[in-house]
């Protein structure tokens, strides 16, 4: 430490000056860094957000142009042949955005060294997206309509995963400004959502207009889709709302879009409604409702653009803002130090001048040149001394007439430097003695030399003191930040911990939502097989119905013929009885005829006994067909309370079978539900993990700071060491005794 001081007090005025002022500047560099550190890394984020929005244009083409072609191939296959060339052209177009996408996703980013496929990490999900779309284009013609529809739907979903992907790793997602944030949500998460739910209404309704039916299943799925289109719209209106009421200028650029798409999605929401779900039977044609769709999904689309260009706009003015504010700071430290500088040297160089010319006048007096005079610089107090000591001498020169007068003079002047000598070695407490003499004028300068050199300590003194008490301070602040900025550290890695758990627990979540689907898949599987039993029952039971029917028709017949059989019986009956007349009138004749009648009474008595036997014979006919008449009423009324129970039981079956098909559709809007819900939980599940990487990164970028202030508060730690040495060099000038001291006598430097 002392030879560090013997250093100093070796030091010029203008050194020690410039010394002051590079040590109380040290902060400004350190300070600086930390500032243009800070606004590089937020310019950063805001360009990987505008490289974000830049690869969501293609991506939205491309799903826009697959929700088409899923629509019209449903079209086609559903039986709108006249659809095959718009499908054709829809596929060029799905060939061309694909083109673009791989194009955008191969481009470098200069600015990181990568390109946006590595930057974004979506090189391979691109890749295998585009090999799902070559196998369904192969065998666009010869699918089912229901596969095709949802291996549409498949490949759609994935796309919108990209979208979300690019959003999350382009730091789109963790935008904090309220503008930029809601519009972010709309174009990103709300519009692909619900321009996918009313492209699947449009599809799928297309579909059933084309094939002309409409199934319980394909009612209920479009009633769900229906109301999620109402309440997608909503949640994207009331975003894009938001970002209206934080930034008025966005309303005025696409506030008309946003009314129109409303309106328009309404208009189809209630068209799938009214002429397809509740209609009981067909009102629309396909070309017809597909139209009304594509407008609905246009007008969405061109209020996503709006808001997409919108976002970059934003994005870039924010820029340009932290870059003007980083050059501006940066632009006022170069001139404040450029103006410290400058009036350190304009100060020092005042200094140094005025005392070389008084030292260099004193060396040439003390050689007896008393011709010489100090030049004047300046105009204050070592100016002033200057011009006092030419009027001295001036004056002593006018006086000087013999010789003896000449050594007199000698011998005060040799006397007065011998007072003074002590100040040359920083005794500042010695004066000279005012003579009568001619040396009595030099004297009297020389004290007033002394007292402003007094001053002029007495103020560096001062002013170390207040550096080193202002030093003291600032490193007692900055260990506070420090200590500050390392229990942020451990709140932040705290937190970052419960959002892994938080995360863990979601996954298990969507673990669970995921099995929850294919349980409710197996319902509904297990539902549609009990409806087609139910379905086939219906028509055993129509068939029993028939069969039934077709007997107590038949018996009902057979009694008709009974009645027949009975009028035949009758007819018999009187055969018999006229029978047995002519048998009696035959023996009548035979006994009056004597004994020639004999043999013709034989045969009258024959036929007698036949007409006996013929009214038996009829009689038991007659109460056997009196039987089957009983029987066959007991038949018919049997067969028609059997018809009507038949016609019981179908109607049965049938509310059965039609309480299965509601549960299937039911048990299909749980599913879907449950699928939602797995995908909700999956989206959670992949922002909280990238939450936790953030909180991560603040984690890091926290325990940098505070190691920028601990080393900050070195830094103030030597500011006030060096000015501690200041005050000792400054300290070997003697001041005579101030009241402010106890002690009588001079005080060393304070």
């Amino acid at each position: 430490m002392l030879k560090n001081l013997k250093v100093l007090q070796r030091l010029k005025i203008w050194q020690k000056v410039a010394l002051i002022a590079v040590f109380m500047g040290t902060p400004i560099p350190i300070v600086t860094y930390l500032f243009v550190v800070e606004k590089n890394k937020a310019i950063e984020f805001a360009q990987l957000e505008v490289y974000g929005a830049h690869y969501l244009v293609p991506l939205k083409n491309l799903s826009k142009n697959l929700a088409r072609h899923r629509g019209l191939t449903n079209i086609f296959l559903s039986g709108g042949a006249a659809m095959r060339s718009q499908m054709v052209d829809a596929e060029r177009a799905v060939d061309r955005d694909f083109a673009a996408v791989e194009e955008i996703d191969q481009k470098e980013i200069r600015s990181l060294n990568s390109s946006y496929g590595s930057s974004f990490q979506t090189t391979n999900q691109l890749r295998a997206a585009k090999r799902r779309w070559d196998a369904l284009k192969s065998k666009t013609t010869n699918a089912l309509p229901e596969e095709s529809f949802n291996e549409h739907t498949q490949l759609i979903t994935e796309t919108t995963d990209l979208i979300k992907q690019v959003a999350d790793l382009s730091n789109l997602i963790l935008d904090h400004d309220l503008d930029t944030y809601y519009l972010m949500d709309s174009t990103v998460t709300q519009s692909p959502a619900v321009v996918e739910i009313i492209s699947q209404l449009r599809g799928l309704g297309a579909g059933i207009a084309a094939a002309g039916k409409i199934g319980p299943g394909e009612q209920a799925q479009l009633l769900l889709l229906a109301g999620q289109a109402r309440r997608g719209m909503k949640t994207f209106e009331r975003n894009l709302s938001t970002a209206y009421r934080v930034n008025p200028d966005l309303k005025e650029e696409q506030g008309d879009l946003v009314e129109i798409a409303v309106r328009e999605s309404e208009v189809f929401t209630n068209l799938a409604e009214q002429k397809l779900a509740r209609a009981k039977e067909i009102g629309v044609a396909a070309t017809e409702y597909f139209a009304a769709g594509t407008q609905a999904v246009e007008r969405l689309l061109k209020v996503d653009e709006q808001a997409l260009i919108n976002l970059e706009a934003l994005l870039q003015t924010r820029i340009d803002r932290i870059a003007g504010e980083r050059n501006v700071v940066l632009g006022l430290i170069l001139l404040g130090v450029v103006i410290t500088v400058i009036s350190v040297v304009v100060i020092a160089r005042g200094i140094t001048r005025q005392t070389d010319t008084i030292s260099n006048l004193i060396a040439r007096i003390n050689s007896g040149n008393l011709a010489a005079r100090a030049e004047v610089l300046s105009q204050d107090e070592l100016g002033q001394t200057a011009t006092a000591f030419n009027a001295m001498l001036d004056n002593t020169r006018g006086l000087m007439q013999s010789r003896e007068e000449r050594d007199r003079i000698q011998e005060a002047i040799m006397k007065l430097l011998n007072e003074v000598s002590g100040v040359a070695e920083g005794d500042l407490t010695r004066e000279a003695e005012v003579t009568a003499d001619i040396t009595g004028a030099i004297a009297d300068a020389f004290n007033h030399m002394i007292v402003e050199l007094r001053r002029l300590i007495s103020r560096v003194q001062d002013v170390t003191r207040q550096v080193t008490s202002t030093a003291s301070e600032t490193q007692a602040t900055t260990e506070r930040l420090a200590e500050g900025s390392q229990e942020q550290a451990a709140q932040i890695t705290h937190t970052s911990q419960a959002l892994d758990d938080m995360t863990a627990s979601i996954r298990k979540v969507s673990e669970d939502a995921v099995m929850s689907a294919a349980v409710a898949d197996q319902a509904l599987s297990t539902a549609r097989k009990g409806a087609e039993a139910v379905q086939a029952t219906v028509k055993g039971m129509t068939h029993i119905q028939e069969q039934v029917q077709e007997t107590s028709r038949r018996i009902r017949s057979l009694g008709e013929r009974s009645q027949e059989i009975e009028e035949i019986v009758q007819l018999i009956d009187e055969f018999a009885d006229r029978t047995g007349v002519l048998a009696l009138n035959a023996s009548i004749q035979a006994s009056a005829a004597g004994e020639a009648g004999q043999g013709f009474a034989v045969v009258a008595q024959e036929i007698e006994q036949l007409a006996q036997r013929s009214t038996e014979a009829t009689r038991r006919i007659s109460n056997l067909v009196q039987a089957i008449r009983s029987g066959t009423g007991e038949a018919i009324a049997s067969m028609e309370e059997t018809t009507r129970g038949v016609v019981s039981g179908a109607n049965l079956a049938s509310q059965a079978g039609e309480s299965l098909g509601e549960i299937g559709a039911v048990s299909q809007r749980l599913a879907q539900l449950v699928q939602m819900i797995s995908q909700a939980s999956s989206q959670q599940a992949q922002g909280s993990a990238h939450l936790s990487r953030s909180m991560a990164e603040i984690a890091t970028i926290t325990q940098e700071t505070s190691s920028g202030v601990r080393r900050s508060a070195v830094s103030v730690k030597s500011l006030a060491e060096l000015a501690d040495e200041l005050r000792a060099s400054v300290a070997s000038f003697k001041l005579p005794y101030t009241s402010g001291n106890g002690n009588g006598g001079a005080q060393p430097g304070r």
